[in-house]
């Protein structure tokens, strides 16, 4: 059929002519509101699926901006726990230094210390002039200062020992020349 049809045409239409309109122009209403419905559904569906983007795009976004200023705060952190250890590292440098200088100074008295001790076993032994006196001496100080006796002293002890024995074969070079 016609799709525009003229009011003369309908002037002049018959029964039959008139009732072909009609149906064709409900058929023709029930297609359009076919298509309508479809239209709609789908206007519905993309508003339905671009109102989930939104929503969808602004949580991916609100969890964008909270993950960014978690990461911004854990940077921060992490500098200054940096920091935290330069320091730190800063202060266990001084540290090992100043130790490392006092070690030294300890060394170096620790030296002294040697010397004067070989001096006090020698002190042990000031005039002794005969091997019978260093004998003797010799026996007594083991008596006070060996480590089996309650006020004895390993250290000493051995100090007198080779102090006694450096003496002995003095006495013995001597006797023989």
């Amino acid at each position: 059929m016609e799709k525009f049809i003229s009011e003369e045409r309908i002037d002049k239409a018959t029964e039959e002519e008139l009732f072909e309109m009609r149906l064709w122009i409900y058929k023709e209403s029930q297609r359009l509101e076919a298509e309508q419905k479809t239209v709609d559904s789908k206007v519905a569906e993309i508003e339905a699926k671009m109102e989930r983007f939104r929503s969808k795009f602004q949580s991916e976004r609100s969890q964008f901006e909270h993950d960014k200023q978690k990461f911004k705060d854990d940077q921060a952190l992490f500098d200054q726990q940096i920091e935290i250890l330069k320091d730190g590292f800063d202060k266990l440098n001084a540290d090992k230094k100043k130790l490392e200088r006092e070690w030294k100074k300890l060394e170096q008295e620790k030296g002294y210390l040697r010397e004067d001790e070989y001096s006090r076993a020698e002190f042990f032994f000031q005039g002794v002039n005969s091997l019978l006196a260093l004998k003797k001496r010799y026996r007594d100080l083991m008596k006070i200062y060996h480590p089996d006796n309650l006020c004895g002293d390993h250290k000493l002890c051995d100090m007198i020992n080779e102090e006694y024995n450096i003496l002995l074969r003095q006495f013995d070079t001597y006797m023989k020349a």
